[in-house]
């Protein structure tokens, strides 16, 4: 029977050691797709933002955070923020002089804080790197090329744990937010910002629905605390050695580290290839 795989990215497929894709992840992927699995990746980025990890070979993907299907690369569905609250949020961000990404079906488009604080987290881990490089690769831009599209998650950094509480009681309540996320600021005071109700398990279900499959077929990879839904949603969770401990009670199998073929030897002894 073919399954449907779904793959976090961060810790997952790319390595926070390397920046790189395991070549026997690779290699996996690409023979579970010839055996006739369907493979999604599983992110709370926008589909252009996973641009860097284009060598895996998956074309599908939902994205931010359940917020959003894309299926053959094009979206078939998407959760945008009413325009309103999407202004009022960064007011209030802008007030606290915090920082943002806001993220359309396509990229994230950050203020000048945020801009600076990657360009830094970038500059630090790979000074002989030009830091454009990272920010075209992951479809980061800055908040001036913004095109005016619909939104669909906010990254949110603040300065302090005093301010995300003031940020927290003064949130729009049809929106949550879980902190400590982001791609370069994992601290309690940032975090990603949805829709309330919306997650990577919601947007399984979702896409199940829509491709009329069932939730016993599915199979999900993750290592992370944002990858609890998207874990206890499947019917099979697994989770990398390298993964948090906090996410490894969710797992059904906990495989290697990514960086000793972890991907790949979980997808073996799943007899997916």
């Amino acid at each position: 029977m073919n399954k449907i795989l779904f793959f976090d990215i961060d810790g997952t497929l790319i390595s926070d050691r390397t920046y790189k894709i395991p070549l026997s992840a690779i290699d996996a992927i690409s023979k579970a797709k010839k055996n006739g699995h369907l493979c999604f990746l599983c992110t709370g980025r926008s589909y252009g933002m996973t641009k860097e990890v284009s060598t895996a070979g998956i074309d599908n993907a939902i994205i931010t955070n359940g917020m959003g299907i894309i299926l053959n690369k094009q979206p078939i569905i998407l959760h945008t923020i009413d325009k309103l609250i999407v202004s009022k949020t960064l007011q209030l961000i802008e007030e606290m002089n915090g920082g943002y990404q806001i993220i359309d079906w396509q990229y994230g488009y950050q203020n000048a804080y945020n801009y600076a604080n990657s360009k830094k987290a970038f500059l630090d881990r790979f000074p002989d790197i030009d830091p454009l490089y990272f920010f075209n690769q992951k479809g980061m831009k800055s908040l001036a090329e913004y095109p005016e599209s619909d939104i669909l998650k906010i990254d949110v950094t603040l300065n302090s744990e005093e301010d995300a509480k003031r940020f927290n009681q003064e949130l729009d309540p049809s929106l949550e937010m879980t902190w400590a996320g982001g791609y370069t600021n994992h601290t309690a005071n940032a975090g990603e910002l949805v829709s309330k109700g919306y997650n990577k398990g919601t947007g399984i279900k979702e896409l199940i629905n829509y491709l009329h499959m069932d939730i016993k077929d599915t199979i999900a990879f993750g290592d992370s605390s944002n990858d609890k839904e998207m874990l206890k949603t499947v019917n099979t969770a697994v989770v990398m050695g390298n993964g948090s401990d906090d996410i490894k009670q969710y797992a059904d199998f906990i495989t290697d580290d990514i960086d000793n073929d972890g991907l790949a030897k979980a997808m073996e002894s799943l007899n997916l290839i």
